[in-house]
């Protein structure tokens, strides 16, 4: 990838060994494009002009092994999608829950 710009940045032994590790393990073929991918996920992480927002979250490797067996039995089609699917499912009964109990305390006004 042709970029006009450059930066040139320190890390620790430890970092670069990290990175170098994501390199491999990814589809990357330099340490930078793996830097590159990093900013772009921090820049779209913050960016006040969007209406949609990244997170990271942090689970468990069983947790993440669950969410693979969904996703291998059609539930899903990526890790995203489900956590997406599970967040709006329980926003919805949370609203519901809220609803029901607005509407009952209502009917004791």
């Amino acid at each position: 990838m042709s970029v006009p710009y450059r930066i040139t940045i320190r890390v620790s032994e430890e970092d670069l060994e990290r990175l170098m590790i994501i390199r491999d393990k990814g589809n990357y073929d330099t340490i930078s494009d793996v830097i590159r991918e990093s900013i772009k996920d921090f820049m779209e992480k913050y960016d006040e002009n969007t209406n949609v927002k990244n997170i990271n979250v942090k689970i468990t490797k069983k947790m993440l092994q669950d969410l693979d067996n969904f996703i291998n039995s059609g539930e899903a089609v990526s890790v995203d999608e489900l956590i997406r699917v599970v967040l709006r499912e329980y926003m919805a009964k949370k609203v519901d829950e809220k609803f029901k109990e607005t509407m009952d305390k209502n009917k004791g006004d």
